[in-house]
C-alpha cells in the first residue's frame, strides 16, 4: 500500500519506491530505502511528517504516494 494510507503511529517497512530515478536517489540519501522501517508522525493536507531511523522528515503527498509499504 502507499505510504499515504499508513495510519498515524503505525510502523511499516518500505518495499519499493515507484518514483523517478532522481527522486529515488534523493530519498536514499535521506535513508528511505527498501527494507527500512518508517512510521507516520503526522499528516497535514496530505503531506506527511515521518520517522525514519530516529529522524523526522517531511514528505509531500506526491512522493509519499510513490513509496510502497507493508505493515509490521
Amino acid at each position: 500500500m502507499p505510504l499515504t494510507m499508513l495510519p498515524i503511529g503505525k510502523e511499516a517497512v518500505v518495499n519499493e519506491c515507484r518514483a523517478k530515478e532522481d527522486t529515488r536517489k534523493f530519498l536514499a540519501g535521506l535513508g528511505i530505502v527498501p527494507g527500512v522501517f518508517i512510521s507516520v508522525i503526522s499528516e497535514m493536507k496530505g503531506n506527511l511528517i515521518v520517522s525514519v531511523k530516529g529522524s523526522r522528515l517531511a514528505l509531500n503527498k506526491g512522493v509519499a504516494q510513490q513509496l510502497m509499504v507493508n505493515l509490521q
